[in-house]
């Protein structure tokens, strides 16, 4: 069973503890430090928050970040160089968080996620049997959560910078449903959220074209 991201209206444009795509990252108020680029120093885009429910520490929002005042030059693709980021905080008490006024930090086109569970062996199969049942574009589909990624160049899986060993898989991101306001994971690539279960809770991001 492959559980696809299925995009949907956003709930609400204010803060929220679902998994959604654009606008303004949520958080508890003081949690969050915008992340800044390592290579080119600037303030990152938020592309936004994947909720992931766990039966021992709770829900928490993983907040997606990513270079995009220069793209292409600050290594946005890699999980450990510095030019993306994924924060993790809790659900309670959310508030919007007010981005900062340099960079290219938001995405003014705000969107929500459902899951629908599809029968199928891998995640293309997946997507495809979808598109078949629903005569839908395959643009609708942006991603899947859980499951086994569908790489496209080969395995990449990172490693937790705390306790140095390999992260669980946690969700594959496609770029967007309309390629003009997509997020930016090298024309048609994907992205690969990884987490590790140590006390450190680090997240990561990387995309492949």
């Amino acid at each position: 069973m492959i559980s696809l991201l299925i995009d949907s209206p956003a709930p609400d444009a204010g803060a929220s503890a679902e998994t959604r795509f654009g606008g303004q990252p949520s958080a508890p108020e003081g949690v969050l430090n915008w992340p800044t680029c390592k290579s080119c120093e600037g303030n990152m885009q938020f592309l936004g928050q994947l909720k992931i429910s766990n039966q021992d520490s709770g829900d928490s929002l993983l907040l997606l970040f990513m270079c995009q005042n220069d793209p292409g030059l600050c290594e946005e693709w890699d999980a450990d160089a510095g030019g993306n980021a994924v924060v993790s905080v809790g659900c309670e008490a959310l508030r919007l968080v007010e981005p900062p006024e340099a960079g290219v930090v938001v995405r003014p086109v705000l969107h929500g996620a459902k899951i629908e569970h599809v029968d199928g062996e891998s995640y293309d199969q997946a997507r495809d049997d979808w598109c078949d049942s629903t005569s839908l574009n395959g643009r609708e589909i942006l991603g899947q959560v859980g499951g086994s990624p569908s790489w496209i160049q080969g395995e990449e899986v990172p490693s937790c910078s705390s306790c140095d060993t390999e992260m669980s898989f946690v969700a594959q991101l496609e770029e967007g449903p309309d390629w003009e306001t997509a997020m930016n994971f090298g024309s048609g690539g994907c992205a690969y959220v990884y987490r590790c279960n140590c006390d450190a809770h680090q997240a990561k991001l990387l995309w492949q074209c």
